[in-house]
């Protein structure tokens, strides 16, 4: 006997009025043009983070002025 697939059950046999799909296609189209925008102004947005993100390297000049 074969088991049940659970994932069948997760397919709906409805269809999307065309105009939710189109709502939906223009809202990925915003947030994409969005992240493009952002990408010109600030460039690479996750060196930037990182680079923010990480402390300032210590230098051995640095640990002898402060004795």
């Amino acid at each position: 006997m074969e088991t049940p697939n659970p994932f069948k059950e997760l397919i709906s046999d409805a269809i999307c009025p065309p105009h939710l799909k189109n709502e939906l296609v223009s809202e990925i189209d915003l947030i994409r043009n969005a992240i493009t925008i952002i990408d010109i102004y600030i460039g690479d947005l996750f060196g930037l983070a990182s680079v923010l993100a990480s402390p300032p390297p210590i230098t051995s000049d640095d640990t002898s002025s402060s004795l």
